[in-house]
């Protein structure tokens, strides 16, 4: 819709910026150590404890094929909510750090670009240049395909059973 505008979590990854709408942002923490689950995909590094409830965490650089860095901490997780096929799950993603809420316009956001963006862009809602960077804005729901969403359901599910 012309003239709506949304608050963005901004966030960097190997010095890109990413926004996610602060709707889908749970809380923001800093590291914590992560229980490895075995037979996962390389992206998804195990579970959190979150005062309780299991979060599963997915480390954003590998599943955008970027090369791995070693957790600190400094390290960020934030938690967001994504919409399953069933019921909404929340997930941790590893940021390298998180920057600030930004309000963007919807007519600022641009789509995706195919050149350059091959892998990305299916994981992207668009793009928005605000000032002088750029701003890659993620469609949380489109992070983990169905088939992953499963597979962490069945691991989770494993670990508590």
């Amino acid at each position: 819709m012309a003239g709506t505008t949304n608050k963005y979590l901004l966030f960097t990854i190997e010095k890109e910026r990413y926004g996610i709408p602060i709707g889908k942002v749970q809380e923001v923490i800093r590291y914590t150590p992560i229980t490895p689950l075995h037979e996962t995909s390389q992206f998804l590094k195990g579970v959190i404890n979150l005062r309780g409830r299991i979060i599963p965490v997915i480390d954003m650089r590998l599943k955008f094929n970027l090369p791995e860095k070693a957790y600190t901490d400094r390290t960020v997780f934030i938690i967001v909510e994504i919409l399953g096929t069933r019921e909404v799950s929340h997930i941790g993603i590893a940021v390298d750090a998180v920057q600030e809420v930004v309000d963007i316009p919807e007519d600022l956001i641009n789509r995706t670009p195919e050149i350059g963006f091959k892998f990305k862009s299916k994981y992207l809602q668009g793009i928005a240049q605000l000032n002088d960077r750029m701003v890659m804005i993620l469609n949380l729901d489109a992070i983990l395909s169905t088939d992953e969403v499963v597979e962490l359901q069945q691991n989770l599910t494993e670990k508590a059973g």
